[in-house]
């Protein structure tokens, strides 16, 4: 796992407060930008040195403290090479997706968003039917149950098909999805669903 240099600051600010911390406070406290704020808190949290009880709110976990206790340091880089900076939600959500495998919106926005996307969740859906629609990701059978009582429960999505490192673009202008790490437009292929 590769960490950057804000990774240890990021996590002793987030342990001095017991009730957890906003994303934008990190930001105000650090002085760094809220994307590498985000990013660093997924990988953080990866390595579950803190949770994210809400969107935008970090928590240290017992094992961050731990950590901490032990006088454990995260260096940056931790021995493997250079990833290059991941730029926006979708970008940031690929990511996330490529480990995980299986997920909802609602998973990655607790983890990714911090508040200031416009309208995160639609734009991660209308990114995702694309994707489906080209069988990078396929939908569930099953449904994950959501909070409202007349909820239908949240799509529980699964990244069939991991192209690299870079997400696929969808460019609405040509109604196309161009894979970056190829440099191929993606073709539709007929939609299924899965049963796993």
């Amino acid at each position: 796992m590769t960490f950057n240099r804000l990774s240890q600051p990021m996590l002793e600010l987030i342990a001095s407060r017991p009730d957890g911390i906003t994303t934008a406070e990190v930001v105000e406290q650090l002085g760094r930008g809220s994307n590498l704020v985000t990013t660093t808190a997924v990988r953080l949290k990866r390595k579950r040195l803190i949770e994210v009880p809400s969107t935008g709110l970090y928590r240290v976990t017992p094992a961050g403290r731990d950590w901490l206790a032990n006088g454990r340091v995260i260096a940056s880089g931790q021995g493997r090479r250079r990833h290059e900076r991941t730029y926006g939600l979708r970008q940031r959500a690929w990511w996330l997706m490529r480990e995980i495998r299986k997920f909802t919106v609602a998973d990655l926005l607790t983890t990714l968003a911090d508040g200031s996307e416009r309208d995160p969740a639609d734009n991660l859906r209308r990114w995702l039917v694309q994707l489906e629609r080209v069988g990078v990701v396929q939908r569930m059978r099953r449904r994950v149950p959501g909070t409202a009582m007349t909820s239908n429960g949240h799509i529980l999505w699964w990244l069939k098909r991991d192209l690299g490192r870079a997400a696929p673009v969808w460019r609405q202008r040509h109604g196309v999805v161009f894979d970056p790490n190829t440099g191929n437009i993606l073709r539709p292929e007929a939609a299924e669903v899965s049963d796993a």
